[in-house]
């Protein structure tokens, strides 16, 4: 049983990652007026934090107990 409650985590990881993604590709010229020299944190279809040092965003992410996986991070040119 525990297996499947895994399994069932990584996929809804792996949704809300595909989901980020798609929404990151419509989004970009919309990020880039708002977030021009930044990180960003996408999760699902919404920018969930932002800082100008990569480093900072995760250490305060973590903070949160959001982690890499389905969370996004980019920087926006």
């Amino acid at each position: 049983m525990r297996t499947c409650g895994a399994m069932a985590s990584l996929v809804e990881d792996l949704t809300k990652y595909r989901r980020g993604k798609e929404w990151l590709s419509k989004n970009i010229e919309l990020l880039k007026e708002a977030y021009r020299g930044k990180y960003i944190a996408v999760l699902g279809d919404r920018v969930v934090d932002q800082d100008e040092d990569g480093y900072s965003l995760i250490r305060r992410l973590w903070s949160r107990g959001l982690y890499p996986g389905p969370i996004i991070i980019k920087f926006i040119e």
